[in-house]
C-alpha cells in the first residue's frame, strides 16, 4: 500500500472515529500525534456524556487530562466545565465542584458556560454531603471575580477615618461560607480533639445553629487548620478586601440593599428599635433582641451570603492599619508591621446602623476571647 493510500486511510479512519462511527483502537490512538489523540478523546468523552454513560465519560475525561498533563498540552477552559458535568452526574461531587470552580477561574465572566457553571455549583449537595468524612462542614458559596471600590463610598458623616481613602481592588474568584461558623461546627472540632479543646460559653442563648462566639483570631485559625486537614482542601480566613467585596455584592451603597436604615431589620441582627441602647436603630424591629440569632434567619445578599451585616463580628486575615494608605490592590491580605491586632468586619447583634455598614472596620487583639460578639466565616482559594 502506497504512502498516499495509507495517509488517506488514516484520515478516513480518524474522521470516522471523530464522527462516532467507531471506537478508538488503542493501537491507532498511540500512533497519532498527541493533539489529535486529545481531540479524539474529547469526542469520545463528549459522546459518552451525551449518551448518559457518565462513568465512561469520566474515565475518558480523566484519560484526556492525563494525556494533556504528560505531554504539556494546552487544556481549554471548556474541558473543565464538561468534565464537571460528567463528574456531577457520576456522583463525584467534590471533584465536580473543583472542576467547575477551575472553569470559572480560567474562563471568567466572559466564558460561554460561566452562568451554567455557577448553576452547577449551586445545585451541588451541601459540603457535608460532598465531604463524607466531615461532620457539620460549612456550606460554601462561589464568589465571582471582579473589581470594586473599597472603603466608605458615601463621603458623609458616617465615614470613619480608617475607611479612607477609597481605593480600587481586583478580586479573583474564591469561595466563602454561606453562614458564619456555628457552635455545632465548632463543637465537632472540639469533639475530634482539635480547636485546642476550647468550648466557648453560649451565654444561655443556645448552641447548635447559632454562630460560635467568644473566639479569638487564633481560635479561628485553629478551626480552619482542622477543617483543612479533615477535608483535604486548603481553607483560610477571607482577606479584608475579599470580605468587603462579598458583603457589597456589587453595591456601592451603605448596605448591600441600599441606604435605608428602615430596611436593616430584614437583613441584619443588630441593635433595633426594641433594644435598650441609645444608639439603637429606631426605624425598625427585627426578630431577635439582645443576643445572636441562628444563622440564616435574615435575608441574604445578592451573592447568597447570610448575616454579612450584624449577628457577630467576623475575623479576617489582615493585620490592623489605621487607614487605607498603600493597601494591596489584588485582594491579598494586608500584612506586615505589628499584627497583634487583627481586623473584624460586619458588626454584631448589639451594633448600631453605622457599624453594620459594608465599609465599617473594627480591630482587636488576635488572642483575645473577651467579646461574645466575635465569630468568623471561612474562605477557600480556587487554585487551578
Amino acid at each position: 500500500m502506497s504512502k498516499a493510500m495509507k495517509r488517506m486511510r488514516g484520515v478516513g479512519l480518524t474522521l470516522a472515529l471523530a464522527c462516532g462511527l467507531l471506537a478508538t483502537p488503542p493501537f491507532l490512538l498511540a500512533q497519532l500525534p498527541r493533539d489529535i489523540q486529545a481531540d479524539l478523546l474529547t469526542v469520545e468523552a463528549e459522546r459518552q456524556l451525551e449518551a448518559g454513560n457518565h462513568s465512561a465519560a469520566v474515565a475518558k475525561f480523566d484519560e484526556l487530562l492525563k494525556l494533556r498533563e504528560e505531554h504539556d498540552l494546552e487544556t481549554p477552559p471548556e474541558f473543565w466545565f464538561k468534565r464537571a458535568q460528567a463528574l456531577r452526574e457520576a456522583g463525584h461531587f467534590g471533584k465536580a465542584a473543583e472542576s467547575a470552580e477551575r472553569y470559572v477561574l480560567e474562563a471568567g465572566r466572559e466564558g460561554e458556560h460561566y452562568w451554567a457553571a455557577l448553576e452547577l455549583l449551586a445545585a451541588m449537595p451541601s459540603a457535608g454531603d460532598v465531604f463524607q468524612d466531615c461532620t457539620n462542614c460549612p456550606e460554601m458559596v462561589l464568589i465571582p471575580s471582579g473589581t470594586f471600590r473599597m472603603g466608605c463610598l458615601s463621603g458623609d458623616d458616617d465615614c470613619y477615618g480608617d475607611e479612607l481613602p477609597v481605593h480600587e481592588v481586583s478580586i479573583q474568584s474564591f469561595a466563602l461560607s454561606k453562614h458564619e461558623v456555628t457552635f455545632a461546627q465548632w463543637d465537632t472540632c472540639v469533639a475530634a480533639g482539635s480547636c485546642g479543646g476550647y468550648s466557648p460559653i453560649d451565654q444561655d442563648w443556645g448552641r447548635g445553629n447559632r454562630p460560635v462566639i467568644s473566639v479569638s483570631w487564633e481560635d479561628a485559625k485553629s478551626f480552619i487548620a482542622w477543617w483543612s486537614e479533615v477535608t483535604g482542601h486548603a481553607y483560610r480566613l477571607p482577606t479584608e478586601s475579599e470580605w468587603e467585596y462579598a458583603a457589597r455584592a456589587g453595591s456601592v451603597t451603605k448596605y448591600h440593599f441600599g441606604n435605608a436604615e428602615s430596611q436593616l431589620c430584614r437583613y441584619a441582627n443588630h441593635a433595633d428599635r426594641d433594644s435598650i441602647w441609645d444608639w439603637r436603630n429606631k426605624a425598625c424591629s427585627d426578630p431577635h433582641f439582645g443576643e445572636t440569632s441562628p444563622v440564616g434567619r435574615y435575608e441574604p445578599n445578592q451573592f447568597g451570603l447570610y448575616d454579612m451585616l450584624g449577628n457577630v463580628w467576623e475575623w479576617v486575615e489582615d493585620c490592623w492599619k489605621d487607614s487605607y494608605a498603600g493597601p494591596p490592590s489584588d485582594g491579598s491580605a494586608w500584612l506586615g508591621g505589628n499584627c497583634d491586632e487583627r481586623v473584624l468586619r460586619g458588626g454584631s447583634w448589639r451594633a448600631d446602623p453605622r457599624n453594620v455598614r459594608s465599609a465599617n472596620r473594627f480591630k482587636y487583639n488576635s488572642g483575645a476571647r473577651y467579646f461574645n460578639e466575635f465569630g468568623f466565616r471561612v474562605a477557600r482559594t480556587l487554585t487551578p
